[in-house]
């Protein structure tokens, strides 16, 4: 047992050395001092911008490509049953399908009609947006096949579009443009 586990162990404790973490909780630098107490009232406030623009330095380290970057959200809940479970896989598949809104709930119509795509899932879209420079140089981003194939090619429908997303008086996340498919990746929409 020994001998297995005392190469493993070197292999996982040389790999963590390569391994460089920035921490960074815009969630509390990005929000109005008057909204500390009550980020949901900030949220709701359409009458604010909420751009928030954070520079985050990287000591200078040499790093072999291909460099991952991880981004990690605290208390957010997307193993919570209710939220795995809203959303239509037919919806996203056909574009037929729009009225399929069974297992959306809670997010299921926008001013009596359906909303394509339905549920929690699809309403909570990160709108966050990065850039990486070194020095003055803006650094291009690989944003091909990030999403796996057996995604690309079978779940997601490829001639379903947005309808009536985002249309209702409480917005979260993203917009989608009506113009571009579902099954195109996020990145892309940027």
């Amino acid at each position: 047992m020994g001998a297995i586990s005392i190469p493993v162990g070197i292999v996982a404790a040389r790999a963590s050395k390569s391994v460089y973490e920035i921490v960074d909780h815009y969630s509390v630098d990005c929000v109005p001092d008057s909204y500390k107490n009550n980020k949901l009232a900030y949220i709701k406030d359409h009458s604010i911008p909420k751009n928030c623009t954070r520079y985050l330095k990287v000591v200078q380290k040499y790093m072999k490509a291909p460099i991952y970057i991880y981004y990690q959200l605290d208390n957010f809940y997307q193993n919570h049953r209710r939220y795995v479970k809203s959303r239509s896989d037919k919806q996203l598949l056909k574009v037929l399908a729009c009225n399929e809104i069974s297992s959306c709930d809670p997010e299921v119509y926008s001013n009596d009609q359906p909303i394509v795509p339905c549920g929690l899932i699809a309403w909570s879209l990160f709108n966050d947006t990065y850039t990486f420079s070194r020095g003055t140089t803006k650094l291009n981003v690989d944003r091909k096949n990030i999403a796996w194939e057996s995604d690309r090619e079978h779940k997601f429908g490829k001639s379903v579009y947005p309808f009536n997303f985002q249309s209702g008086t409480l917005i979260g996340g993203g917009k989608l443009d009506p113009n571009i498919l579902v099954s195109t990746p996020i990145s892309f929409r940027l």
